[in-house]
């Protein structure tokens, strides 16, 4: 298998406002909703989204912080760094910046509350971020971490084979694909109590443009297409295939996503 390419190398302009197309259907609105009221921010608290892609998760802090508190969006990726400034632009308590999650550019304690959704599967050495993250973390503050695990996906297709192998080789765009199975301990070797775990899942019954499986087929398309054997052909087999089962009334898809929810010692 072949390194997982960073998250900045993946996310480039174009990758970038396809990640914003998908985040803007109906049910990730719902789960990004859901996932908020989990962390529960409060007016006038301090917040940190950390890999706040496009700003999406950034808005909704700052609504719920109010101008009397504070909210720092951090990303890798320059791309969505500038969709993020434009969605946060008349949000004055905002501050959109560059930053990594192995080093965060903040004092100790700073923050009461910290987002990041789809993030530490990313970074190669977790636990030392995990770390980080607690130190800019005041005692008692609250946190809540959003992963995925691509094996919990059920995706109906007429090729039992096919499908497999683009779950498989799309679990190689992040270094841990199945990092919810060890999230809970780290967290609290790194200082982080009452970790709790609260499924979400995406359901989509249809094969529809505006849903977050068809609107990523897109972008495990481009990144499982020449991986693994995997053609263009392939790939369009496939994506084919999905329209067909749409169709016919046999489209199904269900993604489990894992928030963890927790406060610092």
């Amino acid at each position: 298998m072949d390194t997982a390419p960073s998250a900045e190398e993946q996310f480039d302009e174009k990758a970038s406002q396809q990640l914003e197309a998908v985040y803007l259907t109906p049910d990730v609105i719902e789960q990004r909703e859901r996932v908020l009221a989990l962390l529960a921010p409060r007016a006038g608290e301090r917040a940190i989204d950390i890999g706040c892609g496009p700003g999406l998760t950034t808005e909704g802090l700052a609504r719920a912080v109010g101008t009397t508190g504070a909210v720092l969006g951090i990303d890798i990726a320059p791309p969505m760094l500038a969709i993020a400034s434009r969605r946060c632009a008349g949000l004055p308590q905002v501050r959109i910046e560059r930053g990594d999650v192995n080093v965060l550019a903040a004092e100790d304690a700073c923050f009461d509350v910290a987002l990041a959704s789809q993030v530490y599967e990313y970074v190669d050495d977790i636990d030392g971020a995990l770390k980080e993250l607690a130190r800019v973390i005041c005692p008692g503050g609250r946190v809540v971490l959003v992963d995925t695990d691509w094996e919990s996906a059920v995706w109906a297709s007429s090729d039992d084979v096919r499908m497999r192998r683009v779950l498989e080789t799309w679990n190689e765009h992040i270094p841990h694909p199945q990092l919810p199975r060890t999230l809970k301990r780290r967290m609290e070797a790194a200082g982080f109590v009452n970790v709790k775990v609260v499924i979400v899942p995406l359901l989509n019954l249809d094969y529809d443009p505006a849903t977050y499986s068809v609107g990523m087929m897109t972008l495990i398309g481009n990144f499982a297409s020449g991986r693994n054997g995997l053609t263009a052909d392939d790939i369009a087999a496939w994506r084919a295939d999905a329209k067909r089962m749409g169709e016919r009334g046999g489209y199904f898809f269900s993604l489990n996503r894992y928030v963890f929810t927790a406060e610092r010692r």
